[in-house]
């Protein structure tokens, strides 16, 4: 991963994320030997760090015997990292290149207060990065050349890592005017986008939007719009996609394969289906037009299969969506992560069994993204199928939402007696009964009025008084013994 982007810039990153994540102080000698560096480098990396960052933001400064750091209000890891990628030269070159100026590199070393020597070092490692991503850098003048949904996705990766220091980088592309669109996928396919998902996705749509301003145009395969049948069929009904707020934004019609293209970079990021039903719609489609996607997809989901997981099919449906990502990329070369020092041992557990079945399916010509792609795709399931196991401990614990004739005091002082006699392990009293965005988990609804009207409500109800009578409580009790006697230990 270090032969990806320029070493020195990689090895701050890793400096700044061992000072971010310590539960103790180091010595400049336990870092650089952390590091594989000497003393001497590591005094001019901490120097670096504190001319990139301002020191509200982070400092890295040393006390008599430490290094330490020091990080302002409402900072996180993510934001440094878009920091210290907004300062790379990767992403001042490619920002450069992306907005049409056309230099000699020795124009932009000039430009950029940086010696030409120095420069050749840079480029040879950012073009080690790019050949990863079957990109070719070229110097008279700077430019990256390569297929044009690589260099859209390269953009995209280089933009969204770096926000949300950069903030919205395309000022001829009003955000406002791309989320609306994106509202439009979201209705048309039952999903939902949280607020950082749905910041990427706009940014892979101004980026796509850029690029066929300046007269670059993606025309998909025969093999691509067969599989754009599949996402198509699974969309709701009367909820079309409204194509004419991008032709609004660019000022033409957009031709076909650019539209679907913007909603197909959907999968370039991560969201949530609103119901089980758009899941299980989904999974359908993706059986009938791709069959061999969906069958490495179950096969992935087995791996679960003996930790009893709840929503399989949102799962299923949530693994065919990442395998969807690679519909146009052969190989998708993301800016790399800062690795944690430890992985638990069932992590590395799951991590085997998915390499197992990914190396079954490696030299199928269906699956052809497998081999070049195979490191990340396991980091990213063992990563999510990790989560859901351990989310998994939460279905054991009952979820009951409480709803009351005479309203919120009512309710929360049951909520209050609730808490007094069942612990944090037994019930989980939720916030909402309706979710608008995504699927709410709701085992059990306890009201003092029934719910004959609210036919959609398909969690279970009991009816109590108010204030709650004993077999109000043994009601309750039957079911917790019911939901342990499900989950044996």
């Amino acid at each position: 991963m270090k032969n990806l982007v320029i070493a020195s810039e990689y090895r701050k990153l890793r400096l700044l994320h061992i000072l971010f994540t310590a539960e103790q102080d180091y010595t400049k000698k336990e870092l650089a030997g952390l590091l594989h560096c000497s003393i001497k480098t590591l005094e001019t990396d901490i120097k670096g760090l504190q001319e990139i960052f301002d020191p509200a933001i982070a400092y890295v400064h040393e006390d008599e015997y430490h290094v330490l750091l020091d990080v302002g209000e409402q900072v996180n890891f993510s934001y440094l990292y878009a920091m210290a990628v907004s300062n790379s030269y990767m992403y001042l070159i490619s920002k450069d290149i992306f907005s049409g100026k056309r230099q000699n590199l020795s124009d932009w070393a000039e430009d950029n207060f940086s010696s030409l020597p120095t420069m050749y070092r840079r480029m040879r490692q950012i073009d080690t990065y790019l050949a990863e991503s079957r990109l070719v850098l070229e110097t008279t003048p700077l430019d990256i050349k390569g297929s044009e949904i690589r260099l859209r996705f390269y953009y995209f990766q280089i933009y969204s890592r770096s926000y949300p220091y950069t903030k919205w980088p395309f000022p001829e592309i009003p955000y406002l005017q791309v989320n609306e669109f994106i509202k439009t996928v979201e209705r048309c396919f039952g999903i939902y986008f949280s607020l950082p998902a749905r910041i990427n996705y706009a940014i892979a749509i101004a980026v796509c939007l850029e690029r066929l301003k300046q007269g670059y145009h993606y025309k998909m395969s025969v093999e691509d719009l067969n599989s754009w049948k599949s996402i198509a069929e699974a969309q709701r009904e009367f909820h079309p996609v409204d194509y004419s707020i991008l032709d609004n934004i660019i000022g033409f019609p957009l031709p076909k394969h650019e539209c679907y293209i913007n909603v197909l970079m959907c999968f370039w990021t991560k969201f949530s289906y609103v119901d089980e039903g758009q899941a299980s719609i989904r999974v359908k489609h993706s059986q009938i037009v791709n069959p061999h996607k969906y069958e490495l997809a179950n096969d992935l989901v087995k791996i679960l299969e003996d930790y009893q997981i709840h929503n399989s099919t949102h799962i299923a449906a949530e693994t065919i969506d990442f395998l969807t990502r690679f519909l146009f990329i052969d190989k998708m070369n993301i800016l790399p992560e800062v690795p944690y020092a430890h992985v638990a041992p069932d992590k590395h557990e799951l991590s085997k069994k998915i390499r197992s079945v990914l190396n079954t399916y490696e030299t199928n010509p269906n699956h052809h993204y497998i081999r070049s792609n195979k490191a990340m795709m396991i980091h990213y399931l063992t990563d999510f199928y990790n989560t859901v196991i351990q989310q998994e401990q939460q279905y054991r614990i009952l979820h009951v939402k409480i709803v009351s004739e005479n309203g919120y005091f009512w309710e929360e002082y049951l909520r209050t007696e609730l808490r007094k006699r069942y612990s944090d392990e037994q019930i989980i009293i939720c916030d909402e009964l309706h979710s608008h965005e995504h699927m709410q988990h709701i085992d059990l609804i306890i009201s003092d009025f029934p719910f004959y009207e609210e036919t959609g409500i398909t969690s279970d109800i009991l009816v109590w008084n108010m204030p709650p009578a004993k077999k109000d409580y043994e009601q309750l009790n039957i079911f917790l013994k019911r939901k342990n006697d499900a989950f044996p230990n």
